[in-house]
């Protein structure tokens, strides 16, 4: 690395120490690897402790949370721990989704030191309409040849990592009452709103979609979700509407109401079952979303999740 910088992670986890102790080996045979890692358990019971000593060879430290933060908590924790720890940049990773190559982090962080503005990197980005409120996927002619591309979102699982300052000199840190999905899209749309860019390689992007051979692939809406997986139309659908009004998207919230009355009726396609809790999700979703915004209530956490 050209410049001298310092480097650490923390990685978000919740019961899933096998899988956990895997990504946390990868994490350390980069090229350029964390300082040190952080644990941070939402599981109240621990069961991630332990790794700390069998990994004793591992710079790894661990923070237990004590209750089940999602990965919006989670991951303001682990920034609020390493910003404070006078880290430069800090990589943002979940338990399941270890960089893809060797080398990502030593690419990423090179651009990083590189682009003054640079508020976040990742290997993989998207855009964000603020006029219709959708995300927007990089076009494969965009990642040809070789630079650097700006996007307004990069998700979790994609080797993120922040640029200190972001928290420490403007105060941006994950919000946890949004609990789970879209806490990365939150984020990130406020720092950009304190003047801070997010970039990705274009030939470190290219290489992931070749890896997953997703070249020239159309996104396709009005799928059918897993049975295990539609409670995160509840989350998808409150979250948004949150961002939204949070940034004062007033037209995009209405835009909105009316592609969630679209869901709701594409969901009977896949049966009355899937119709009905489909339907649930959503509803609810918005019910909570105008609770939040009159004050008659706090965001329900009562759904749980995997990470």
């Amino acid at each position: 690395m050209e410049k001298e910088i310092r480097f650490a992670a923390f990685i978000m986890t919740y019961k899933r120490a096998s899988v956990l102790e895997s990504t946390l080996e990868k994490l350390f045979i980069q090229s350029f690897p964390p300082e040190k890692v952080i644990i941070i358990d939402n599981d109240p019971e621990q069961s991630a402790a332990f790794l700390v000593e069998k990994l004793n060879y591992l710079p790894i430290e661990y923070y237990g949370v004590g209750y089940n933060s999602g990965p919006a908590g989670a991951a303001k924790y682990g920034l609020q721990l390493l910003s404070q720890q006078n880290y430069d940049w800090i990589g943002w990773i979940d338990d399941d989704d270890p960089p893809l190559f060797d080398d990502v982090f030593e690419i990423l962080l090179k651009i990083a030191i590189n682009n003054p503005k640079c508020g976040c990197v990742g290997a993989v980005g998207q855009y964000y309409n603020k006029k219709s409120g959708k995300i927007i996927r990089v076009k494969d002619e965009e990642l040809e040849g070789i630079g650097t591309l700006k996007v307004d979102n990069i998700a979790g699982g994609m080797s993120k990592i922040i640029n200190s300052k972001v928290c420490v000199e403007s105060h941006v840190f994950p919000d946890e009452s949004l609990f789970y999905g879209f806490e990365e899209l939150d984020f990130d749309i406020r720092l950009q709103n304190a003047g801070y860019d997010l970039k990705v390689d274009k030939q470190l992007y290219k290489k992931h979609r070749l890896y997953y051979n997703i070249l020239n692939k159309k996104k396709e809406r009005g799928k059918k979700k897993e049975n295990n997986k539609i409670w995160r139309e509840y989350y998808s659908t409150r979250n948004s509407l949150i961002i939204q009004y949070k940034n004062k998207y007033y037209t995009v919230i209405m835009l909105s109401y009316f592609r969630y009355m679209l869901k709701i009726f594409n969901g009977f396609r896949f049966g009355i079952k899937y119709g009905i809790i489909n339907t649930k999700m959503i509803l609810l979703g918005i019910i909570d979303f105008h609770f939040i915004i009159l004050k008659f209530g706090k965001l329900k956490q009562k759904l749980t999740t995997e990470k």
